[in-house]
């Protein structure tokens, strides 16, 4: 990031000026049919200053997260939002989550792209203890999982 402006090769690049809220911020996510973990297809991944949040959208009622809007929040895959509109949304997510976890519990963030006739996926690797596998149906999530990790942490992220 330089001068508040995310740099990425990706397709999606987005300006992001997040809101402080007690040092969290919302950056983004989106909840969709293109993301899975384990045999729960339809799978939501969201992420603020602080943490990484995942969502069984099956099970924790998808549609509060945006319905039509494909599981984003305000429409967008990282919105601007006002404080009382952040704390309204980690709220939400909190109370949704299936997991969650700090920045700094984070070494690493692998994203591998769909291929021609198979999955990609996602691999959260903790510090210590197991870690989160989050498979991608679509190069649509893949692409915008590189936009937000970056913004999260550019320095946890690997990507092939």
């Amino acid at each position: 990031m330089r001068n508040g402006q995310l740099i990425s090769e990706n397709r999606f690049p987005k300006r992001w000026e997040a809101i402080d809220l007690d040092g969290e911020s919302f950056i983004g996510g989106f909840a969709s049919g293109f993301l899975a973990r384990g045999f729960h297809i339809g799978y939501g991944v969201y992420f603020t200053t602080r943490r990484l949040i995942g969502v069984d959208v099956g099970k924790n009622g998808g549609g509060a997260l945006g319905g039509m809007m494909a599981g984003f929040i305000e429409g967008q895959l990282m919105p601007t939002l006002p404080i009382a509109e952040n704390e309204k949304v980690i709220g939400m997510l909190e109370s949704m989550r299936e997991f969650e976890m700090q920045k700094e519990q984070i070494r690493r963030i692998e994203l591998h792209k769909v291929g021609l006739l198979g999955t990609g996926h996602m691999v959260i690797v903790p510090n210590s203890g197991d870690s989160v596998k989050i498979t991608l149906r679509h190069r649509m999530a893949y692409d915008r999982l590189v936009t937000l990790t970056h913004a999260f942490g550019p320095e946890l992220v690997s990507s092939s």
